[in-house]
Formats: structure tokens, C-alpha cells, sequence
């Protein structure tokens, strides 16, 4: 039981899935400029207000299993 204890608690699913399956993939190049990672939609909306209009950020949805486009 005290192994158990000292293991960090599971990801939720959304983060789950992208640790496992496209986390490799990013690591082996450099990551886009718009790509946030796991940010939340109020990070994003902060991040974009003092942006022009047409820009964006690529995030990891806190919602489902996926990514979420912010857009301005």
C-alpha cells in the first residue's frame, strides 16, 4: 500500500491521450509557434486579446480528447 501511495495520481483522459499519443511526435521537431499545449480557454483569450484580428492558438482541449482552435 505505501508503494501506491507515493504514485502520482492518473491523468485525466484528455491529457492521458495526448502524453501517449502525439507528445513523440512534437519532441521530435520543434513546436509551432501556435501551439499552446495544455493551456486553459482563459489563458488563450488572454493570450490573444492584444493580437490582430485572424490569430490563433492551437491548444489540448480541457473538455474532451483533442485539440481546441482560439481564435481572434
Amino acid at each position: 500500500m505505501a508503494e501506491a501511495e507515493r504514485l502520482p495520481p492518473p491523468l485525466p483522459p484528455r491529457l492521458d491521450w495526448f502524453v501517449h499519443t502525439q507528445m513523440g511526435q512534437l519532441a521530435q521537431g520543434s513546436v509551432p509557434e501556435w501551439f499552446h499545449g495544455a493551456i486553459s480557454r482563459e489563458a488563450a483569450e488572454d493570450l490573444l486579446a492584444s493580437e490582430p484580428l485572424g490569430s490563433f492558438l492551437i491548444r489540448v482541449s480541457h473538455s474532451h480528447v483533442g485539440y481546441t482552435l482560439s481564435y481572434r
